[in-house]
C-alpha cells in the first residue's frame, strides 16, 4: 500500500467506520434490552424504556431521512462507488479482477460460438437456415435432425442380439460425434480469431471508454437506483436497494458496452474470407454475447463491492444472474 494511504481511502474508511458505530449501537440496545428480562417489575421498566428510545430513534430517524440527509447519502454513495471502481477498471492496464473475468468470458465465448455453429437455424433473427459451407456440417444437422426416427427405425430391426442391437445405436452416436467434432475443428481457427479481437476490444473499452467516465457511472447508477432513499446508510448499498442497484447499474454498463464494443468489432471482424463473413457478423452482434460479457463482468463487481463493504448482497442475488444459459 505504501507508506501513505489515499485520502480517498481514508474517506473510504471512515465512511465505513462511522456505519458500523451506528449498526453496532443499535444492537447493543437489543443486547440491552435481553439481558435485563430478568423478573417482571425490571422487565417493565426496561420495556418503558426501550419502547421511548424507539420513539426517539423513529422520530431522529425521519428527521434524519429528510432532503438534506439523503442528497448527503447520494453524495456518499457516488463517492464510496466511484473510488472503489477506480481501484479495479484502470487507463493504465488491465486489474487482476478484470483479467480473472476476461478469462471467464473467453471460455463461455467459446462455448457461445460452438452452440451458434451446431444450431441448423441462426439464433436471435430471422431464423433463416444456415448455409452449409462443409460436407461434416450438412450431415451434422441431418443426424441431428432425424435423430429420433433414426432410432425408431433401429428399434424396429430384429437384432441376433443385444449385443447388435446396442452397437448399432453406439455407432449413430459416434457417427454424430465425429461429424460434429470435423465440423468444429474446421471452424476452430476462426473462434481463435475471434476471441482475439474481443479480448483486444474489451481491453481497450475497460482502459479508453468506461475508467475515464467512472465518475459519471457511479452518479448515474446511485441517481437512477435512488440508493439514498428509505432505510439507507451513507457507508453502503443495502440489499433492499440491491435490485435498483443491479437494475441500474447493468443498463448504465450494457449501453456503453454495445455502444463501444460492437462497431469495433464489426470493424475488425468484418473480413472474415469468403461466404462465412455472414455467420461472424451475426455471432459478434447477437445480443447473447453481449449479455454473457456484461454478466460476468458485473458478477465480478458485484463481489468485490461485497467484499468492500459497500454492498449488502442478499442471499438469492445470483438467482437472476445474466450468464447466458444452454436454451
Amino acid at each position: 500500500m505504501g507508506e501513505h494511504v489515499s485520502q480517498a481511502l481514508k474517506d473510504h474508511i471512515t465512511e465505513m467506520a462511522l456505519g458500523l458505530l451506528e449498526e453496532q449501537m443499535q444492537a447493543r440496545i437489543v443486547h440491552y434490552r435481553a439481558d435485563l428480562e430478568t423478573n417482571p417489575e425490571l422487565d417493565a421498566v426496561t420495556a418503558q424504556v426501550v419502547a421511548q428510545l424507539k420513539v426517539i430513534q423513529a422520530s431522529a430517524g425521519a428527521g434524519e431521512r429528510g432532503a438534506k440527509n439523503r442528497d448527503a447519502i447520494r453524495d456518499a454513495h457516488e463517492r464510496t462507488l466511484r473510488a472503489l471502481l477506480e481501484r479495479v477498471i484502470r487507463e493504465d492496464g488491465i486489474s487482476l479482477l478484470v483479467e480473472r473475468r476476461l478469462k471467464k468470458i473467453h471460455k463461455n465465448l467459446a462455448r457461445l460460438f460452438f452452440q451458434s455453429e451446431l444450431h441448423e437455424k441462426t439464433r436471435g433473427r430471422d431464423g433463416a437456415p444456415k448455409v452449409i459451407h462443409h460436407g461434416e456440417q450438412a450431415l451434422f444437422y441431418v443426424l441431428t435432425r432425424y435423430k429420433n426416427r433414426i432410432e425408431a427405425e433401429l428399434e424396429g430391426f430384429e437384432f441376433a442380439s443385444e449385443e447388435a442391437r446396442e452397437q448399432s445405436f453406439e455407432l449413430l452416436a459416434k457417427l454424430t460425434k465425429d461429424m460434429q467434432d470435423a465440423f468444429l475443428s474446421r471452424r476452430s481457427s476462426e473462434l481463435r480469431r475471434i476471441v482475439s479481437v474481443v479480448h483486444v476490444v474489451l481491453v481497450d473499452f475497460f482502459g479508453e471508454r468506461l475508467a475515464p467516465s467512472l465518475g459519471e457511472v457511479a452518479a448515474k447508477v446511485v441517481r437512477d437506483a435512488r440508493t439514498y432513499e428509505g432505510r439507507a446508510f451513507a457507508y453502503k448499498v443495502t440489499s433492499e436497494a440491491f435490485p435498483r442497484f443491479r437494475a441500474a447499474f447493468e443498463r448504465t454498463l450494457m449501453v456503453m458496452l454495445v455502444g463501444f464494443a460492437e462497431d469495433e468489432l464489426v470493424a475488425q471482424l468484418a473480413d472474415t474470407a469468403g461466404s462465412e463473413r455472414d455467420e461472424t457478423i451475426l455471432f459478434i452482434t447477437d445480443p447473447h454475447l453481449f449479455s454473457m460479457i456484461c454478466g460476468e463482468v458485473c458478477e465480478g463487481l458485484y463481489e468485490f463491492l461485497c467484499n468492500e463493504g459497500f454492498l449488502d448482497l442478499p442471499p438469492d442475488w445470483r438467482r437472476a444472474s445474466t450468464a447466458p444459459s444452454d436454451s
